[in-house]
């Protein structure tokens, strides 16, 4: 296939009182192909999308995309409107042309370079395709490892040269047959219409590299894959059933609307990997199971100019996703007729000091604009965009309009459940971490001892001085805090102000979260509801020994911890005032102050050993510990303080 020859310009003579000029001589060199090639479609899940953004924008309804690992061998077809000998012509000899011009017809594809792109994965690609209402089915041969070598002098020819690697020619079906997959032949007589006299597009390459047949048929590929292609939602789609109001069938509607969601099926198979060829389905992450969202925290609408749909959920202030950090999907996407264009922080400004959009968005909200036509508002490279042209200003200024009064309402509940998280949660959940309370006392204790001890005299010392200390008051099972919270039919307030409501909650017994975030949309605040499991007794070891911690709920006034050392049983009284004012994340401090009392002689010598331990700055743990206390001695009939 030859591109067609130039007309030479004929050299003008110029008048003597201005300099001689003739026409600049233009050659575009392969290496620009490649530069672009690479740019746009780096891994095989880009190389592919462009192939579906093809058969997409030449009218099929389905494409089936198959690998045979053992001939490192993949095939493309699809039912649309194929490809007549004057259109091969124009692609080839106008390749990336619309790169240069906008496209009043909306494609998805770029002018040639999709096709170019998936012949990169092998060295060799046949395409064969039989045009609407024809006959004749027609082969284009390609040389792509030619074209794409990557030798200097390659890509210093003449992109006109391509033309010596890529053929053009007749053959019939069963040629077609013979060179493409078998599992794709077999699928493909399997399909109730058949394929006679219809028109379609086959893909063949071959010889593709031994990291890309790896990378297509890994685990993890189709993810990938199906992030990309414009695909239907499934008929049983999981996600949608966790929208429990009324905006779940207008979402559901705006994922089928052909406006914004113009999709085509796509189905995919691999020849040695149970021989079966399926249909794919549109990508959503994979958030907490146990997450649903009411009416209240779903938005889903059209903008203004109609140029996009969009769709928002969000938790309220909880993680919406899976606990392994590196498998999350943060904040919400930006597609282009269903393809994925870029995520929230396309919206931001490039270069130095750029704004990302962060906690809690990338967390706590997931959602998807739908663009009828973000193209125009893409960038050759597709890695950046035209930031400053009016189109994208008012484009972003219309996403904004949506997400930023909610990201900034987020973030509000974000700081109010870290405080409450600091405050309350997080003491008792790190005892029996190894960087606990516990262990911190110990380490203060040995710096107030001195090492002149061994670890069994040390650790029997203070054990002795403790059991001295005991404080008797407090060691009372039936005061136990998780015994009373059993017996609670409805959650215990433990505090609550015009942002949040604190409360423990009884059916978050034997669940495996320690809290659960909420929102009430009624008094417009976060619910925050704590597992009674937070209170259960909970192992240690303490000085060499192991024991079980326990929180009672005894008297303001009594002491707030007691080591017995018979029974290896610490109780802790989480409502004492003075420790209230810390919370028992300071418990470290209150133990070691009590050591340090019994073993000073003097009052120089005790302040000297406190000042070992001062520092530790105070929390607001009482806003959250002293109601909660309040309440658990009411049912054990123990006058509260201050009462």
């Amino acid at each position: 296939m030859r591109t067609r020859p130039q007309t030479k310009a004929k050299a003008t003579k110029s008048k003597a009182a201005r300099p001689s000029s003739s026409r600049v001589h233009v050659d575009i060199k392969v290496g620009i192909l490649h530069t672009i090639a690479d740019a746009i479609y780096s891994t095989p899940a880009g190389k592919i999308r462009e192939a579906v953004a093809n058969a997409r924008d030449n009218g099929a309804t389905w494409i089936a995309i198959v690998l045979d690992q053992t001939k490192k061998s993949l095939c493309l077809f699809d039912n649309g409107s194929g490809i007549t000998e004057p259109r091969f012509h124009e692609i080839m000899e106008h390749i990336g042309y619309g790169l240069l011009q906008e496209d009043k017809e909306k494609k998805l594809s770029y002018f040639g370079l999709g096709l170019m792109s998936i012949f990169q994965l092998g060295k060799r690609v046949q395409v064969f395709t039989r045009p609407s209402k024809q006959k004749t089915v027609l082969t284009l041969q390609v040389q792509t490892n030619a074209i794409f070598d990557k030798s200097p002098e390659n890509k210093k020819r003449s992109i006109s040269s391509l033309a010596d690697n890529i053929r053009l020619s007749r053959t019939d079906e069963a040629s077609r047959e013979g060179a493409s997959v078998q599992l794709l032949n077999n699928w493909l007589r399997s399909r109730t219409f058949g394929l006679a006299g219809e028109s379609f597009t086959d893909i063949v390459v071959t010889e593709i590299s031994d990291e890309d047949i790896d990378a297509i048929s890994s685990p993890g590929f189709l993810e990938e894959l199906r992030k990309v292609l414009p695909l239907r939602v499934e008929p049983d789609e999981p996600f949608l059933k966790r929208l429990t109001g009324r905006k779940g069938p207008h979402v559901a509607h705006l994922l089928q609307d052909p406006v914004y969601c113009p999709t085509i099926d796509v189905y995919f198979g691999i020849q040695e990997q149970g021989a079966e060829v399926a249909q794919l389905w549109k990508y959503f992450p994979r958030f907490k199971s146990d997450l649903e969202f009411p009416d209240d925290t779903v938005y889903v609408g059209v903008s203004q100019d109609n140029a996009f749909g969009y769709y928002i959920v969000h938790s309220a202030g909880e993680d919406l996703y899976r606990e392994n950090v590196a498998e999350r999907e943060n904040g919400f996407w930006i597609r282009n007729q269903n393809f994925l264009v870029k995520g929230a922080d396309f919206l931001q400004k490039p270069g130095p000091g750029r704004l990302m959009i962060d906690q809690p968005l990338r967390n706590w909200i997931f959602g998807e604009i739908l663009h009828r036509d973000m193209n125009r508002l893409i960038t050759v490279a597709r890695n950046d965009y035209l930031y400053d042209s009016s189109e994208f200003r008012t484009f972003r200024e219309s996403v904004l309009g949506i997400v930023a009064t909610l990201n900034k309402h987020m973030r509000d509940i974000w700081d109010r459940r870290s405080i409450i998280d600091r405050d309350f949660v997080a003491p008792f959940l790190k005892v029996t971490k190894p960087d606990g309370v516990f262990q911190s006392a110990e380490r203060k204790l040995r710096m107030m001892i001195g090492p002149r001890l061994d670890d069994k005299d040390f650790q029997e010392q203070v054990l002795g001085q403790l059991a001295r200390s005991r404080n008797r008051d407090i060691e009372d099972d039936g005061a136990r805090v998780d015994v009373l919270l059993s017996r609670a039919k409805r959650p215990i307030v433990v505090t609550q102000d015009d942002k949040a409501l604190v409360r423990v909650d009884p059916a978050l017994t034997g669940k495996v979260e320690t809290s659960k975030v909420t929102w009430d949309a009624k008094s417009n605040r976060v619910v925050v509801s704590v597992s009674p499991n937070l209170f259960e007794p909970k192992s240690i070891v303490f000085l060499g020994k192991e024991f079980k911690v326990v929180y009672v709920a005894r008297k303001a006034s009594d002491f707030g911890v007691s080591v017995n050392s018979d029974k290896h049983i610490v109780y802790i009284n989480p409502f004492n005032d003075n420790l209230a004012t810390y919370s028992v994340g300071v418990l470290d401090l209150y133990l070691a102050l009590e050591v340090a009392d019994a073993i000073s002689k003097t009052k120089g010598e005790f302040k000297k050993n406190v000042l070992m331990v001062i520092g530790l700055a105070s929390s607001t743990a009482a806003e959250y510990v002293v109601p909660l206390g309040d309440d658990l001695r009411r049912a054990l009939s123990i006058k509260p303080s201050g009462a």
